[in-house]
């Protein structure tokens, strides 16, 4: 399995304060297809769980993962063993306007 972090905070390189909500958009680039089970955590413990299939050369799109301006995590487990071919989008928003995107360089990768 290969495991993406992304990690949003008051005051940090990615400002949880200024997050509403994210739109998650996951491509395969490869010839594999996989599962990817979506886990959002805040201070409370989870505050979203998903399960979407990416066939291979296919986009998904999970809209309006909402966090409520506080600190969370994300974090996204797939059943593939290699993250060559998986590339991720989050689209930050606040009160529906985009404020930033984050992209795989962002996230912390485990292969």
């Amino acid at each position: 399995m290969s495991i993406y972090r992304l990690d949003a905070v008051e005051y940090g390189h990615i400002d949880a304060r200024y997050i509403q909500s994210v739109d998650l958009t996951i491509t395969n680039a490869g010839a594999e297809e996989f599962d990817v089970l979506i886990h959002g955590y805040h201070l409370y413990g989870v505050y979203y769980v998903g399960l979407v299939h990416v066939g291979a050369g296919s986009t998904v799109f999970v809209p309006n993962i909402t966090n409520h301006n506080t600190a969370f995590s994300l974090l996204l487990v797939t059943n593939i063993n290699y993250t060559h071919s998986t590339l991720v989008t989050v689209h930050a928003k606040n009160q529906g306007q985009l404020v930033a995107v984050y992209s795989n360089s962002d996230f912390q990768a485990i292969e």
